[in-house]
């Protein structure tokens, strides 16, 4: 790529609307490198009406550099779509475009679901380098296998929950332990940076595991993920770690 990413020149009333000056530059000039004929960007937005004007405004400001950008609408919540996109149902574009307004965790989760890249603000701590366009890198996730051969994300976590009282037993297979515990004890799984599963119970000491299945013989139990409850589940679930699935780009 070219030794740096351009930035706005001037003072530009749309930029400070939008906030993310170096992001417009930046998905101009990803669009320009890629090799589609045409790059269609998918922009990811919050609900609230400046996030509507935000993502608008961006989408005319590229327009008039011949881009052309779709509003996918509100980054997906945990408890909206949880079902892996089909292949018809994946956005037809080439990245995504996060604009804020929502909190980050669905922007990442939906560009994990979508296996799509993601050009998203750089994080406060870093600086932009000045060696490249770009700065890309790659994180793991927790793929959730749902009933029906359905994929969910988590970003950071997850925790089931029995909705039962005097629940009984759940079933666990931590690799290839198998474990009994009681099923009211909630059961939260985070990701490591060393990529793996640490699981937490007050039922039995913590384990760094590579694959997860949790199941219980009757009853329904609770999937939050990311902090925000998902959706009820009554068949067993399975979670791992899924490397390098989220893409991130920085300008």
């Amino acid at each position: 790529m070219p030794s740096r990413t351009p930035r706005a020149s001037g003072a530009d009333p749309a930029g400070s609307e939008l906030g993310q000056e170096g992001l417009l530059p930046a998905a101009v000039r990803l669009a320009g490198e890629l090799p589609a004929a045409r790059a269609v960007v998918g922009i990811l937005r919050g609900w609230g009406q400046a996030d509507r004007d935000r993502a608008r405004t961006l989408r005319r400001r590229l327009a008039r550099q011949g881009i052309r950008a779709v509003d996918l609408s509100p980054a997906p919540e945990a408890a909206q779509g949880h079902h892996a996109p089909r292949a018809r149902q994946r956005p037809r574009v080439h990245f995504l475009l996060y604009v804020g307004g929502s909190p980050q965790d669905r922007a990442l989760r939906a560009a994990a679901l979508w296996d799509l890249p993601l050009l998203i603000e750089r994080p406060p701590h870093e600086s932009p380098s000045e060696l490249i366009g770009f700065s890309a890198h790659r994180r793991d996730v927790i793929g959730i296998h749902l009933p029906g051969d359905d994929l969910d994300i988590a970003v950071r976590q997850a925790t089931i929950t029995c909705l039962q009282p005097h629940a009984g037993s759940a079933s666990l297979l931590l690799d290839n332990e198998k474990i009994t515990a009681p099923a009211e004890q909630p059961l939260r799984i985070y990701l490591t940076s060393q990529g793996v599963l640490q699981v937490h119970s007050d039922a039995f000491a913590t384990r760094r595991v590579g694959r997860l299945r949790y199941a219980r013989p009757w009853g329904a139990y609770r999937l939050d993920i990311d902090g925000t409850p998902a959706l009820d589940v009554r068949a067993p679930l399975r979670l791992e770690p899924m490397p390098g699935r989220l893409h991130l780009l920085h300008p």
